[in-house]
Parts: structure tokens; sequence; C-alpha cells
């Protein structure tokens, strides 16, 4: 009881850690004016097919079921890993096309463009949905990795809940931000939407 006890606290101590290093580095990194054309270089490509295979609770049943117990438990950590770079992908993608579209708001204040506007605030308010629940999914992902290496005895979880946040869905919510980035992107006038939509 006094391990567990100390190794949750240990894994707490090491997440603020890394929470209090990323603000840090987007402080000192983060570039709030980038125009679409200067984010798509930055963007990482998401296979969101292949994520959705990934958390498939069919899938996943059939591994378990055929899988040794052992054999499983070390798939199953490779799986919330690539799930892991999936989210941490998508994560970053939306706190570009956020950046672009704050950027686009504050622009359309001048011009007047009240398409433009309306277009960004929903872009705006998709990715800040996006990256908190993406947030609380990654930590729940980080600490299932922790569970399954340093508490070999208890049950294995099932990875396919990591494709909700509550009554979340992440990779609806991603593609619906999406669409959300082409849509300010078409009413922009810009020419990069193709570049957009292939970058995410």
């Amino acid at each position: 009881m006094n391990a567990e006890i100390f190794f949750t606290a240990l894994f707490l101590v090491a997440i603020a850690g890394l929470f209090i290093f990323e603000s840090l580095y987007h402080w000192i990194y983060r570039f709030p004016d980038h125009t679409e054309r200067q984010i798509i270089a930055y963007l990482r490509e998401v296979d969101i097919e292949s994520l959705k295979d990934l958390l498939n609770l069919a899938d996943e049943g059939y591994l378990r079921l055929n899988l040794f117990p052992a054999e499983f438990r070390k798939e199953q950590r490779h799986r919330i890993a690539v799930t892991l770079e999936y989210y941490g992908r998508m994560s970053h993608n939306s706190l570009l096309v956020q950046q672009w579209a704050n950027a686009e708001l504050r622009k359309s204040g001048l011009t007047r463009n009240h398409e433009v506007a309306r277009a960004s605030r929903e872009l705006i308010n998709l990715c800040i949905e996006f990256r908190v629940h993406a947030l609380i999914t990654q930590l729940k992902l980080h600490a299932w990795l922790f569970r399954t290496k340093a508490l070999p005895f208890i049950s294995i979880p099932f990875l396919a809940e990591a494709r909700r946040s509550e009554s979340f869905d992440l990779l609806y919510s991603y593609e619906r931000l999406k669409k959300a980035a082409e849509k300010l992107s078409r009413a922009c006038g810009s020419s990069y939407q193709g570049q957009l939509a292939r970058g995410m």
C-alpha cells in the first residue's frame, strides 16, 4: 500500500514537472501571430483511420482473447504509446490552428470581415474544447502506462475507452476541428486549403 502511494505521488510530481516544462517551452517558442501559410510547415500528419482501428473495441477484444496475458500487456503498452503519439500530434495541430484563428480574429476586427470573425471564433472554441479533453486523456494514458509497468498484477485497461473523455468523442471532435479550419481558410480566400487538410 505504501509503495503504491509512493509511486502515485512520484507520478503526479513527474506530470507536474512536465506541465511546467511544457508551459515554459510554449512561453519561449510560441508565436501567437502565425499565418495559415506559416503553420502548414509545423503541422503533424494524423491518420485518423489508423487511430480509429487502434481504439476499436472489437479488435482489442480479439487481442485479449488470443494473446497470453503477458503478451497482451506488452502489446497494450505499445498501443497506449502509439495512441499518445497520435493525441500529441492532434493537440499540437489544434494549438497551431488556434493561434492562426486568433490572428485572423484580430485582423477581422480591423477589416470588419464578419464571416472571418465567425469562422475564427468557431475554430477557437473547438480547439480549446479539444485540447482540454485531449490533455485529460493524455494524462490518463500516461497513468495507464505507469500502472501496467509498475503494477503488473492489476487489470489491463481497455484502450478503446481513450476515444472518449466522459461523453466527448476526441476523434469526432478533431474531424470537426479540421472542417472548421478549412471553413476559415475559405472565408479568408486562401489558396492553402488542400495543404492545410493534408497536414492535419
